[in-house]
């Protein structure tokens, strides 16, 4: 329950700035942007608060949000010719890495890798099977999500900043009763 207030707080907190700065005319979002930075904010929070909490249904779902939240604003900053062939890829391949940081928060659970290294893969063979690959053209967007998205990462790494203050200061305050 802790977890659900904690990632609602942020959201509302992610939202109202993220408005206040349209009306201001500092950004202009649109709602598919919107919907992703909530969602990227939304599942590093959880993820953030499940592996503090060893709660591997929160890990797994908040790594799913926030690698959806990715999937969804590369597709909304960028033209992706034909999206829908990447859904079932992407499905895939989410869910593979949600289930690598569940077996991180639990390495001896040797059937979490199992499935995720399998899903990966699935995920990896069905996209390149889709797609004509080529490393540079990979490796310059890369280049350009990391400079539309840098507001983001900022401020993931301010929230995780923030969590991880909040988190101490409830550690000591319980170490004190």
């Amino acid at each position: 329950m802790r977890n659900i207030k904690i990632v609602f707080a942020v959201i509302v907190f992610l939202l109202a700035v993220l408005l206040f700065l349209d009306l201001i005319g500092a950004a202009d979002f649109s709602l598919i942007e919107l919907t992703s930075y909530t969602l990227l904010v939304a599942g590093v929070s959880l993820l953030f608060n499940s592996f503090t909490e060893s709660n591997k249904g929160g890990i797994f779902a908040g790594s799913f949000i926030f690698l959806s939240g990715i999937v969804l604003a590369v597709e909304s900053a960028f033209t992706i010719w034909n999206p829908t062939r990447m859904i079932f890829p992407s499905i895939f391949i989410i869910s593979g890495i949600s289930l690598l940081f569940v077996y991180l928060s639990d390495t001896k659970k040797l059937v979490f890798l199992f499935l995720s290294l399998l899903l990966s893969a699935v995920g990896i063979f069905y996209l390149f099977n889709r797609i004509n690959f080529k490393v540079y053209v990979f490796i310059e967007a890369i280049g350009q999500i990391l400079l539309r998205f840098w507001f983001v990462i900022a401020l993931i790494a301010l929230i995780v900043y923030i969590l991880t203050k909040s988190n101490h200061q409830n550690n000591d305050y319980r170490n004190l009763e």
